[in-house]
């Protein structure tokens, strides 16, 4: 005697299959507006460890200098290079970074945790972007504050 599924049977196996799959999508899919979001977060937060370092370390100041995949924190003992790559800080991996009005030799901060680069200088602007280049965040600083705004989140939810 061959025994049949039922159709509550089916049903349920269905409904069991769609939801392993609806939480599984995401595992799978590339979210540009996260990868983003943690770069935009990890830079933020140390160009204010760069700030904090040189207002408690007037003698050794921090400068951060920007690589096309990262950046480095010079001048604390514990900077160092932070790529957004798969093996060195994977929640960004392949968020580009283009500069502009940023010195040559990076962006140093003086003793108050502003910029030092002149009062004529103008705002060095950080953008943050995808391969694709459609989604986008632009970080701008204030020179004589030190002081980091937002200025653009294209593409972004």
């Amino acid at each position: 005697m061959s025994r049949a599924f039922t159709l509550i049977e089916l049903i349920i196996a269905t409904i069991i299959l769609s939801i392993l799959v609806s939480l599984a999508i995401p595992m799978f899919s590339d979210h540009d507006a996260g990868r983003l979001a943690a770069a935009k977060h990890r830079l933020w937060a140390d160009i204010q460890y760069a700030q904090a370092w040189t207002i408690a370390n007037p003698s050794n100041p921090a400068t951060i200098r920007f690589l096309a995949d990262g950046y480095i924190i010079a001048g604390p003992p514990d900077g160092g290079t932070v790529r957004f790559t798969s093996s060195s800080f994977s929640e960004a991996n392949g968020v580009k970074i283009t500069v502009t009005d940023v010195p040559p030799g990076g962006i140093p901060f003086n003793h108050s945790g502003a910029l030092d680069v002149g009062l004529d200088a103008r705002e060095p602007r950080i953008q943050l972007s995808t391969e694709g280049g459609v989604e986008r965040i632009d970080l701008v600083l204030q020179p004589t504050s030190g002081q980091i705004r937002l200025e653009n989140a294209i593409g972004l939810p």
